[in-house]
């Protein structure tokens, strides 16, 4: 089992001596072109990454950091750079890790003689509680890698604050606004991003009355759903709002979202995420802090294009879809094709006009995005994914698009061929500042 406290950090390379190709650890006073301080997993339950991530695993695995340091540090710089690890077993690590940040990482640290310096975080961010129900049977590692979100965060900027950028996965702003799905009810206003009717139901109504709660929701789901076609100079819609979703932010693996169907089913969409659920046929509570529960409405569509982008440049597209809702109201049989035309036969009934239109808005849609990311980090981040809905609108050769969600850098590639490739050598020039975009540039 993974020590408590940081371990005696080992570089895992470091610069040639004078003994030129072949290595071994460089003589004193060597300065590393690179110096990254990742912290990572240390319980005794190993990450077990599932099978779509691909061959480099899942972003909190010592497969995929592996796979990065060696497919695209090592060609770069041979040994000339250091890995210091940092092994978190639970928030009490991260709570004397942000206390104590400003000494450990501070100027004085050996890591920042580097030339370039770094921090990398392989770690889950959840609203649950540590080790309970949920999380143990979430996924076939026993919750491995899920960090309590609160003290994640306060440790990631502490380690900001002394003077080691993050490269991974994003700036702590940016990452936790992400993580934690806000961005869906705070640009649901604005008509250009195509962010279906979302709102944040607040916590403290649920744990008064889920029915009460329920009615509310709906009653603010209506309201952001007519504001949305007055700014898109749409015709008022008609109707009430029959079907959505209910989804929990620091949230991973799709999991903690659940369909609706009218009223009744909200509340109960609610109550399970809040109050009790069954999980492998037991009752378990909902032992989570978070402030409140994302509801929007459910956005008709026949199939999801996720665009993955790579220092700005469209760089793979790929189609999925969850082909059924389970018994327990969430989505399954996750499918995907990477060429458009399979996909727009497969789900689209043929109608290839409607799904490159589709993706054409889909295009520019992220093309917004991105310039969202950018206004807050002050640049273009190495990779980042956009999720689409894509559906036919009705008219023939037209698609009707909406925003699913942005997915930070530690995505699963679904098992494209050579996306790691470009991902992780975009990561490694990130970490020597090559890449850096001004909003000129954009």
């Amino acid at each position: 089992p993974a020590s408590r406290q940081e371990r005696p950090p080992q570089p895992s390379r470091t610069s040639r001596g004078e003994g030129g190709e072949g290595g071994g650890v460089a003589p004193a006073g060597i300065v590393p072109e690179l110096a990254l301080i990742t912290f990572r997993w240390g319980g005794s339950n190993e990450v077990i990454a599932p099978g779509q991530w691909g061959t480099t695993g899942s972003s909190v695995s010592d497969i995929f950091i592996d796979a990065f340091v060696d497919s695209a540090v090592v060609p770069r710089l041979g040994n000339k750079f250091e890995v210091w690890t940092v092994y978190v077993e639970d928030q009490s690590d991260m709570v004397k890790l942000a206390s104590t940040a400003h000494l450990i990482f501070g100027s004085t640290h050996p890591a920042r003689r580097a030339r370039h310096v770094g921090s990398m975080y392989h770690l889950y961010p959840t609203a649950f509680e540590e080790n309970c129900i949920p999380s143990k049977e979430t996924g076939q590692d026993g919750g491995a890698a899920l960090v309590d979100q609160k003290s994640f965060f306060m440790m990631q900027k502490a380690v900001e604050r002394a003077g080691v950028p993050t490269r991974f996965p994003h700036p702590s702003a940016l990452y936790e606004l992400l993580a934690s799905k806000r961005w869906t009810y705070m640009m649901a206003l604005s008509p250009h991003l195509r962010v279906p009717p979302t709102i944040a139901v607040p916590r403290m109504l649920m744990e008064q009355s889920c029915a009460e709660a329920a009615k509310m929701a709906l009653a603010a789901l209506t309201c952001v759903k007519r504001q949305q076609a007055k700014l898109r100079n749409e015709p008022e819609p008609q109707g009430a709002i029959t079907k959505g979703v209910a989804k929990l932010g620091f949230s991973w693996e799709a999991l903690d979202v659940k369909f609706w169907e009218h009223e009744r089913g909200l509340e109960e969409a609610l109550h399970n995420l809040t109050q009790t659920i069954e999980i492998s046929g037991e009752i378990t509570g909902q032992p989570h802090d978070l402030e409140s529960v994302i509801v929007q409405e459910y956005c008709k569509h026949d199939l999801e294009v996720r665009l993955y982008y790579v220092e700005g440049t469209l760089s793979a597209t790929i189609y999925t879809k969850f082909c059924k809702i389970k018994d327990n109201n969430e989505f399954g049989d996750f499918h995907e094709l990477f060429e458009i035309s399979k996909a727009a036969k497969e789900w689209m009934g043929g109608d290839l006009a409607s799904l490159q239109d589709g993706e054409r808005q889909c295009r520019e849609i992220a093309e917004q995005w991105l310039i969202w990311v950018q206004g807050l980090i002050c640049e273009l981040p190495p990779a980042i994914r956009f999720d689409f809905f894509v559906g036919r609108s009705g008219t023939a050769g037209e698609a009707t698009v909406w925003t699913l969600e942005i997915c930070e850098l530690g995505f699963s590639m679904l098992g494209d061929e050579q996306l790691p490739h470009k991902v992780f050598a975009a990561m490694c020039r990130s970490c020597l500042r090559e890449n850096k975009t001004d909003a000129s540039a954009a």
